[in-house]
């Protein structure tokens, strides 16, 4: 269930795209785009634990605060044309390093997973054969 929580939330990071809590646009793409990423980083934490202990309410208000910065940056960059291809390109590929993050600790999940499945499956044949052997004794 935790994983499936930790999963919704980075799939709400990577839809949601942006939000605000004291966070602006200056007009520096570089560091606009790592500002954004940095509060959707913290703001997907927010929401994971608001997840986990099923605090509904407060996970959609993290989403509602993530909307506004996003609309924020999204309309600042519309009208400063000069910088929307810098901003865009290095956020683009912020959110591309995190997406790979989540990936790798997905994969990490199902790795450790198919460990522990094969571990019981082996502790399971050692404990069939020593009841087999006490039988036959």
């Amino acid at each position: 269930m935790k994983r499936f929580l930790l999963l919704a939330a980075a799939c709400c990071f990577l839809l949601a795209s942006c939000s605000s809590g004291g966070v602006k646009p200056t007009g520096d793409p570089e560091k606009d785009a790592k500002a954004l990423m940095d509060f959707q980083t913290q703001k997907t934490k927010e929401m994971t634990d608001a997840l986990s202990h099923l605090k509904l309410s407060k996970a959609g208000e993290i989403g509602k605060e993530m909307e506004k910065v996003s609309k924020e940056f999204q309309d600042f960059y519309a009208k400063n044309t000069e910088n929307k291809a810098k901003f865009d390109e290095i956020y683009g590929k912020l959110a591309n390093e995190a997406a790979e993050g989540v990936v790798n600790d997905i994969k990490g999940w199902f790795d450790d997973a198919g460990e522990k499945a094969e571990e019981a499956v082996e502790n399971a044949a050692e404990a069939v054969e020593q009841a087999a052997e006490k039988v036959t004794e």
